[in-house]
């Protein structure tokens, strides 16, 4: 899932025009909060 998004906007970011490294540095940002999400969605599911 997380990558499917990451596919997505990076296709975005290359029509808007961002240079490969500043798009790395922002994919890789909400790549970390995506993640960071999901395993509390699961951890959330695990306590109830």
């Amino acid at each position: 899932m997380v990558l499917t998004n990451l596919e997505s906007l990076n296709a975005v970011f290359i029509r808007q025009g961002l240079p490969q490294s500043e798009r790395l540095v922002s994919l890789n940002q909400i790549a970390i909060t995506q993640m960071q999400s999901l395993l509390a969605n699961s951890t959330m599911k695990r306590l109830k």
